[in-house]
């Protein structure tokens, strides 16, 4: 179990919120970045790089700070964007099409969910799974696939900009089925688990 390096501010109050200063090395080398880029990129000198890996200076908790946010925005950028995943087109019914539609469009295309639109805004969601259980609460199945899709929907699914890093999409993935990407506020794709699978397998 990692250690987190103790350091202290001004005021002498410690921190302890940052990993061993040996995982820069550990973090650098992984991702095939030199001492001499790294520093250039935070603005520090070679030496300072050098001498904080060798364990030869105590650095302030800012410039640690800084280092460990670099490692790992260039880590999240190699792991790949939100937009590297998504399945395009996105496939859609609108606010007040009839939920039998909405049932043919989720058997055509095989998907457990879709995007609700009202006109320019995506307002929510509708779930195979949602379907599925209003069907089963009446003793007339008929009567729900007349139904507007917006009377039974459910909420709206998130919005992710297409640069977001996957492992962003990870928390959200484990509360929605899915999520929207966009790019400058117009949604350009969808992504699911079995996007994410699709990326490892």
């Amino acid at each position: 179990m990692t250690t987190p390096t103790r350091l202290t501010s001004r005021r002498g109050f410690p921190l302890w919120l940052l990993p061993e200063l040996k995982e820069i090395r550990e973090k650098r080398t992984r991702l095939r970045i030199s001492q001499r880029d790294l520093a250039k990129s935070l603005g520090v000198s070679q030496s300072i790089i050098a001498k904080i890996e060798r364990n030869r200076v105590s650095p302030s908790y800012s410039l640690v700070r800084r280092i460990f946010t670099y490692l790992d925005s260039v880590r999240a950028t190699e792991v790949g964007r939100a937009a590297d995943v998504a399945s395009r087109p996105v496939s859609s019914v609108q606010f007040d099409d009839a939920v039998q539609k909405a049932v043919h469009t989720l058997q055509t295309t095989g998907f457990k969910q879709l995007p609700v639109r009202d006109d320019d805004v995506w307002a929510g969601c509708i779930y195979e799974r949602t379907i599925s259980r209003h069907l089963v609460e009446t003793n007339d199945p008929r009567s729900v696939l007349r139904k507007q899709v917006g009377q039974i929907m459910d909420e709206a699914l998130p919005l992710v900009a297409e640069e977001t890093p996957i492992n962003a999409l990870i928390p959200l993935l484990q509360q929605y089925q899915a999520v929207l990407v966009t790019r400058k506020g117009r949604v350009t794709g969808i992504v699911t688990n079995a996007d994410l699978l699709k990326m490892i397998s």
